[in-house]
C-alpha cells in the first residue's frame, strides 16, 4: 500500500481542523490543540500540522502569534468564498441557514450578472453559455452530469460579464448547487422540469437582451428557492 504523501496528509489535517471550526467544536477565541497533541491524535508530523495551520491562517480562520499560540479568528474574518471554507460550512450546516445565505447572495448577484453578460459578453462567451445549456439538455437523465452542467451554465454567465470580480462567486454557485440539487433534483424528472427556466435565461443572454436576462435569472433563482423551501421546510427565502 502506498504511503500517503505529505501533501495528502496536510490536506487531511486541514480538512479535519477546518471542519471542527465550522461545526463549532472550536469557537472564535479558542486555541487550537497544541502541535504535539494534534500530531498524536492525527498520526502526522509537526511539519504536516504546521503546513495545515498555515493554510487555515491563509483562509482567515486562525491567527498565530508568539506566546499566545494559534487561536480561531472571529467568523467575520473567515474567507467564505474560499472553496474549502464553503465546503466545510455547507457540510456543517444541519439547519439549512448557510444554504439560505448562499441563495440570498446568488439572488442578489446573478440577475445583475446575467444583465451585464448580455451587454458585454463576447460572441465566444455567449457560445460557451449556450454550450453549457445544451450540455444540461444532454445530461438531463443523469443526476450527477446534470449538476456539473448546471454549475457550468451559471459560471459561464459570470465569466461572460468580462468582470473578474464576479469569478469568485463561482465557488458560491458550486457549493450552493451541489447542496441544493442533492435535495431538490434527486430524480431525472426534476432535472428536466428545470430546463425550461434555464432555456429562458440562455435565450435572453445569448440574444443580448439585458433586461430580459435579469428578469429570467431572477425567476430561475426564485423558482429554485421555492423548490428548496418545499423540500426542506426552510424559512422563506424570498427577498
Amino acid at each position: 500500500m502506498a504511503t500517503p504523501s505529505k501533501k495528502n496528509l496536510c490536506g487531511q489535517v486541514l480538512h479535519d481542523l477546518g471542519s471542527r471550526i465550522m461545526a463549532g467544536e472550536l469557537q472564535p477565541g479558542d486555541p487550537l490543540p497544541q502541535e504535539w497533541t494534534l500530531c498524536e491524535e492525527l498520526g502526522v508530523s509537526r511539519t504536516v500540522v504546521r503546513e495545515a495551520v498555515k493554510s487555515l491562517a491563509a483562509k482567515g480562520l486562525v491567527d498565530s502569534r508568539a506566546r499566545r499560540g494559534t487561536v480561531v479568528r472571529p467568523s467575520r474574518s473567515w474567507n467564505y468564498l474560499d472553496p474549502d471554507v464553503l465546503h466545510w460550512q455547507v457540510s456543517a450546516d444541519t439547519g439549512g441557514n448557510f444554504l439560505s445565505h448562499l441563495m440570498e447572495l446568488r439572488r442578489t448577484v446573478e440577475p445583475a450578472a446575467a444583465r451585464i453578460a448580455a451587454e458585454r459578453g463576447t460572441d465566444e462567451d455567449l457560445q460557451r453559455v449556450r454550450a453549457a445549456y445544451e450540455q444540461m439538455e444532454q445530461q438531463a437523465d443523469d443526476v450527477t452530469g446534470f449538476l456539473t452542467a448546471d454549475t457550468q451554465f451559471h459560471v459561464e454567465i459570470l465569466h461572460a460579464t468580462c468582470n473578474p470580480f464576479f469569478a469568485p462567486i463561482a465557488n458560491v454557485i458550486d457549493a450552493s448547487l451541489v447542496s441544493s440539487l442533492r435535495i431538490t433534483n434527486r430524480q431525472p424528472a426534476e432535472n428536466r422540469a428545470s430546463l425550461a427556466v434555464h432555456l429562458k435565461v440562455m435565450k435572453a443572454v445569448c440574444g443580448r437582451r439585458p433586461q430580459a436576462s435579469e428578469r429570467a435569472m431572477h425567476s430561475l433563482l426564485t423558482e429554485a428557492a421555492d423548490r428548496l423551501d418545499a423540500h426542506t421546510g426552510a424559512a422563506d427565502l424570498s427577498p
